[in-house]
């Protein structure tokens, strides 16, 4: 099982969050470009790469994971068609090319600089 993440303020990732038990999830944050690129070809290098199933039937997206070079790849297979819908869902709330007008750059300055959280005043 894997729930699948996406939010405005962070419009260039995707996040997954896959139960692995009872209380034990492990959480992975992927390029949305990453997804949207592997819906149609092998994309991606070293720890993390998405491809399609080359069978028309019962399609697949095949997305290899690996936490650290010396560690096996984790591989899951999705749905594409559901990635598909999620995918689309994204992009009609953030289309490609605006992601940067989505991105909260004075706020994220603000924190670099030692500043408080978002939404607290400057001083």
């Amino acid at each position: 099982m894997v729930d699948l993440c996406y939010k405005c303020t962070d419009p260039y990732a995707v996040s997954l969050t896959f139960h692995m038990g009872a209380d034990d999830t492990v959480r992975w944050v992927l390029g949305r470009d990453l997804l949207l690129n592997g819906q149609h070809g092998l994309t991606g290098v070293g720890d993390v790469q998405v491809w399609p199933s080359r069978h028309s039937k019962g399609r697949k997206t095949f997305i290899a994971l690996r936490r650290s070079p010396k560690r096996e790849k984790a591989v899951v297979a999705a749905s594409a068609r559901a990635l598909d819908a999620f995918l689309l869902k994204t992009l009609a709330v953030v289309p490609v090319g605006t992601e940067n007008l989505h991105l909260d750059m004075d706020g994220t300055v603000h924190q670099l600089l030692g500043g408080g959280g978002p939404g607290e005043p400057h001083r």
